[in-house]
């Protein structure tokens, strides 16, 4: 069991990982600044946001998780199934190694820079150094390993040495 995690709702698990990407949704004026601030609020203090909020706000990566349920057989909003959508649908989206159906949910923008997709993709690495309000942490990217400073934020409790999975600048959940 994935120890910061374990108190958590579906819904805040979700929120942690959705949201790194809300401020592309502010640039878009899909949401306004105090829509954002609302949720950056709730997701730093985990405070509880509604399911409804939450599809509303996000309604792509809702689309595409059902998806993923229903090809597994699963609720759509479970820890199982946003983990499942996060760290496998999400990042093969984002690598165009998938390329979804009109029942899987949007296809990404076409335009979204490279380096906007490698930012965006879901990737796992070992804190080396701990910062007031960041963490600097190792990890692989293809053949090479490379270092990079993300906020705590959303993930306060992690230490040098463990292991965190981190979203857009942000580590977003605590795996050891």
């Amino acid at each position: 069991m994935v120890e910061s995690i374990a108190k958590m709702t579906p819904e805040d698990l979700f929120l942690k990982y959705a949201f790194p990407c809300t401020i592309v949704k502010v640039a878009r004026k899909e949401i306004t600044q105090q829509e954002y601030e609302s949720l950056e609020q709730a997701a730093k203090e985990n405070q509880p946001v509604s399911r409804e909020r939450l599809e509303k706000t996000y309604p792509a990566a809702v689309a595409r998780m059902k998806a993923v349920a229903k090809e597994k057989g699963q609720v759509y909003f479970s820890e199982e199934n946003i983990r499942d959508y996060f760290l496998g649908r999400h990042n093969e989206l984002l690598r165009g190694t998938f390329k979804p159906t009109k029942e899987q949910g949007p296809a990404l923008d076409e335009n979204l820079p490279q380096a906007i997709r490698e930012l965006c993709l879901i990737t796992t690495g070992k804190i080396v150094k701990k910062g007031e309000a960041f963490y600097v942490v190792e990890f692989a990217a293809g053949k090479e390993t490379k270092r990079r400073a993300v906020s705590n934020m959303l993930a306060s409790d992690a230490e040098i040495g463990n292991v965190i999975r981190m979203h857009y600048g942000y580590a977003v959940e605590k795996v050891s």
